[in-house]
């Protein structure tokens, strides 16, 4: 025959007050430490695709300079004429020799800088215009 236990203070019947609080904190602890975790994760994509639009807005800036070279000098677009990207297009002279020594005319250097925000890319080509 079994010994039933009396509802006082010896009987477990369900988790007392401290156990549910102690369950919940570690649950908030939890939750905090995830919440932090994607937000950290949301704010790296959100840069990597930031850096993946200003490097695509400086190729397609470069292969319309080849196209369209600007004047010696400097051209400029504003962000808001060019849908969010600000461009800074400069063409300068650019002394070449060959190997002899000799001077080799008309080596242009075009520089392309493309910022968006925060982000900001610049690429270099030299450019022989006779």
């Amino acid at each position: 025959m079994t010994k039933k236990l009396p509802h006082g203070r010896g009987s477990r019947k369900g988790f007392t007050l401290f156990e549910v609080l102690l369950a919940l904190g570690v649950f908030a602890l939890a939750v905090t430490g995830l919440v932090i975790a994607i937000d950290t994760t949301l704010g790296a994509a959100l840069e990597a695709r930031q850096r993946s639009l200003c490097r695509a807005e400086l190729e397609s800036r470069l292969a319309y300079c080849l196209a369209d070279p600007p004047v010696l000098g400097t051209r400029s677009l504003t962000a808001e004429e060019n849908h969010g990207f600000r461009v800074e297009e400069s063409l300068t002279p650019w002394a070449a020799k060959t190997a002899r020594g000799t001077e080799l005319g008309g080596m242009q250097k075009l520089t392309v800088t493309v910022t968006k925000g925060t982000q900001s890319d610049t690429a270099e080509i030299l450019l022989y215009r006779p």
